[in-house]
């Protein structure tokens, strides 16, 4: 996996500039990349739910909100799933008066909201909204400051010295959207990466899932925390391709290095799309990557 704070040293090292100037530059070039990225996989998917009112037609969409995959309504112990009206006009053919039933059969997205029909006529029905987020950019540095105490079988976390709350969120609750992950340092920590579920306090978080139970309880583990991209975390190098291929094309003119560059993210796709199978949209076959050291690459090509 790499971090933000990973792929903005990277690019720094990879244009050879890492004044601040050029830096702020590559974090936009890496965001909309990353972005663009996940117009094309769909591994920026989310739940949330809802309940049905009695007699209401139309409910909000979910915040972060970007495609809807699909809309279900569960009644009692059966699921059903509401196929989508697309247009305004089909939708108001639907409506043309009042229909009432707890079986739900179409949807319909307008105004900021999830339409359904027939309109429930019970209340406490569970919605179930399966979407695509909308990402937010990549922000934050990573955060290193003093150590942390991880337990065997326990999802929770005990930091000392480190101001967790203060440097991610204004007060306790959810990061899932903000996608940070732990690392706990070798040799006390055993330098895997561990999801973020949520922030109580400047010293405690929970994880995603349980510190294994295999591993024996660290503590005073130095540490890091980093926000990673909603990419799949084996072709993290690719926004930086992609980034250096507009920056060469188009701020710094040296075609031979945009061709370079456009060629690794190419074979890069082509491996992703393998790797995802069913999971890709519309993506060309390229071939395997080419597994190159970046460091290396960078001091060969004038």
């Amino acid at each position: 996996m790499k971090s933000f704070t990973t792929l903005r040293n990277l690019f720094g090292t990879l244009t050879q500039n890492t004044s601040t100037t050029n830096l702020t530059l590559g974090d936009q070039l890496l965001n909309d990349a990353h972005k663009y990225l996940l117009q094309k996989y769909f591994n920026n998917e989310f739940t949330s739910t809802d309940l049905t009112e009695a007699q209401v037609q139309a409910y909000p969409l979910p915040a972060n909100y970007s495609k809807m995959k699909t809309v279900t309504v569960t009644t009692g112990d059966l699921q059903w799933t509401l196929d989508e009206i697309l247009s305004r006009k089909d939708w108001d053919r639907l409506n043309v008066f009042p229909l009432y039933s707890d079986i739900p059969k179409n949807y319909f997205i307008y105004n900021g909201e999830v339409n359904i029909w027939p309109i429930p006529s019970s209340a406490d029905n569970l919605i179930t909204y399966n979407y695509k987020i909308r990402v937010p950019d990549l922000t934050f540095a990573d955060y290193t400051t003093g150590t942390v105490t991880m337990t065997s079988g326990s999802r929770t976390v005990a930091g000392s010295g480190s101001s967790w709350l203060a440097n991610y969120i204004t007060s306790a609750g959810s990061v899932a959207n903000l996608n940070l992950w732990l690392r706990p340092t070798a040799p006390i920590g055993d330098n895997n990466w561990y999801q973020v579920e949520s922030i109580a306090s400047a010293t405690a978080l929970t994880l995603n899932n349980i510190y294994p139970i295999t591993n024996t309880t660290q503590a005073g583990a130095s540490y890091t925390i980093g926000q990673m991209p909603v990419l799949y975390e084996d072709f993290h190098d690719l926004i930086v391709y992609r980034a250096l291929v507009r920056y060469f094309s188009t701020i710094v003119d040296n075609p031979q290095k945009a061709k370079s560059f456009q060629q690794m993210y190419d074979e890069g796709i082509g491996l992703m799309t393998s790797y995802l199978g069913s999971k890709t949209v519309a993506v060309n076959l390229r071939g395997q990557i080419n597994m190159l050291n970046p460091n290396v690459f960078q001091q060969n090509i004038g």
